[in-house]
This record gives C-alpha cells, sequence and structure tokens, in this order.
C-alpha cells in the first residue's frame, strides 16, 4: 500500500492473517523449512484459522510451485524458485548492502514495459519497492542513491532475480540539474519512515516484556502478526545514505526485532516440535 507520497506505507498489524501467510511465515522461519500438515492446522488453529483453510492454501501454494511435499502429510518451502526467500532469511543483514555514497542516483526506465499481464507488473513494481526506487516527477524515471554494494551491474541482475521487467533499463545517473537533484532528494518521507520505525519497534519491545511470561496460545499469532509486520518494514526500508536520512532508528529496529524474533521463534518451535 503507498501513502499520498507514493512511498509504501507502514504495515499493519491490526488485519487478520490469512492461511497462505502463515504457512510461508512458518515455513520460511522454520529450521529446516518443513512442517507436517498437522502441526500446521495446529498452528492455523492458534491464529484463529480452519483446517481446511490451512490445507487449500498448502494445495493452492503447491499448485503455484512455492512450496513442494517430499512425502504424505508434509510440506517444504521450495526456496529454488522463490526470488524472495533470499530476501526475507537475509532481513537480519540487509544493511550489509550498503556502501559510500558518491552522490551519483541509479535509474530505472520502464516505459517500454507492457501493463497487460497484471501479474507480472506487479512483480516489477515489487522489484523496485524493494529496493527503494521513486518516481522523478513526471520524467518516467525512477531513481534511488546508487549506494547498494555491487554498483548498477549487481543491482540489474539482483532487479532481475526480483523479477523486474526485461523491457526495463537499468543504468547510471549523474550531473542531474540542480533543480532535479533537489527534487530527487526529495522522494523519500524521512520523517515518516523514522516514525514507522520507532513504532515498530516500541510496539516490538512492549509484546517482548511479556513474551516468555504468558501462555504459548495467546503470544503465538500475536508474535507472528508483529514480527511480520516488523519484518515487511525492514524490507521496505529504501537504505538510504546517512546524507539523506538518519538511520539509527532503522539500526534499533532490526536489533530490537532481532531479539524479539529468538524468542517468538522458540516459542514456535516448541509448539510445532510437539505435533
Amino acid at each position: 500500500m503507498k501513502d499520498k507520497s507514493g512511498n509504501l506505507a507502514g504495515p499493519s498489524t491490526d488485519s487478520a492473517m490469512s492461511a497462505t501467510d502463515m504457512v510461508m511465515d512458518l515455513l520460511s522461519t522454520h529450521d529446516r523449512h518443513e512442517l507436517s500438515v498437522a502441526a500446521l492446522c495446529h498452528a492455523g488453529e492458534l491464529c484463529d484459522l480452519r483446517a481446511q483453510n490451512v490445507r487449500v492454501a498448502l494445495n493452492r501454494l503447491q499448485r503455484q510451485g512455492r512450496v513442494v511435499s517430499p512425502e504424505r502429510g508434509l510440506y517444504r518451502l521450495d526456496t529454488a524458485t522463490s526470488g524472495l526467500f533470499g530476501e526475507v532469511e537475509s532481513w537480519l543483514r540487509r544493511e550489509q548492502r550498503v556502501r559510500d555514497w558518491t552522490g551519483g542516483w541509479a535509474a530505472v526506465l520502464d516505459s517500454a514495459v507492457p501493463r497487460r499481464d497484471k501479474t507480472a507488473w506487479r512483480r516489477h513494481e515489487r522489484a523496485l519497492a524493494l529496493r527503494g526506487f521513486r518516481l522523478l516527477g513526471d520524467t518516467g524515471l525512477r531513481l534511488r542513491p546508487d549506494n547498494l554494494s555491487g554498483g548498477i551491474a549487481g543491482l540489474r541482475k539482483d532487479l532481475a532475480r526480483l523479477g523486474l521487467a526485461q523491457e526495463a533499463r537499468v543504468f547510471a545517473v549523474t550531473e542531474l540539474s540542480s533543480a532535479d537533484e533537489k527534487q530527487a532528494r526529495r522522494l523519500w518521507d524521512c520523517s515518516a519512515l523514522k516514525q514507522q520505525y520507532r513504532h515498530m519497534a516500541r510496539q516490538l519491545a512492549a509484546s517482548h516484556k511479556t513474551l516468555t511470561r504468558r501462555p504459548e496460545s495467546e503470544v503465538a499469532a500475536e508474535s507472528l502478526l508483529l514480527g511480520r509486520a516488523a519484518i515487511r518494514l525492514i524490507l521496505l526500508d529504501p537504505l538510504l545514505p546517512d546524507t539523506l536520512i538518519d538511520n539509527r532508528p532503522r539500526h534499533q529496529l532490526i536489533e530490537r526485532m532481532g531479539a524479539y524474533q529468538r524468542d517468538a521463534k522458540a516459542i514456535w518451535m516448541a509448539i510445532l516440535n510437539r505435533i
């Protein structure tokens, strides 16, 4: 979802989790990336999801090639076919993608990309969102600071892996006009980003205080919803250079989420391993 300025809005933790979301989240975080149908259905009950809905989600995910069933009653995440799996799995190390910024910009021109295939277009836009690109006015150019490790060549391969359309062009831009440079530096609502990080960190801290004190059945769904919202916020961070934004709130959120996930995962593993 986007706000009025075109930035991706922060995730909400108030909406109910779908069976598909729950299955993918648990398979992604489980050490072996596989769980039994019984374990997943039990997890669904803790999240107020019917067993039938969980089974339907598993069948749909299998048809889509996102999960496989190595043996009857057991499902495994198909990490080889998921371009997003590496993103989700490596969120804790995401800041390591950044290098020093020398003032240049990475650009994507996608005016030649067909919009007819809605699924492909969503993948294309998701790839751009995951790498923090924003549209520069009515120029047709999507920009971000050229401060990601691997440079433009690495970014080109990375975006293709994430689903960028083949018709899009990725290249470097330097020496913008003073007006365009000024506008480019204001493409991200840095104040809103920092607010979101601080708000999410407070939510995690409040939940973490009671995470191990309450019954497993109470905290299971809460930790899954809150954890996935925090990770989504981290994954959508544009990784701007320090010259454009104070990155300390993001650092603090990642540290807070790392500690929260360790305790939440221990609770979930105890629940699932008993089935």
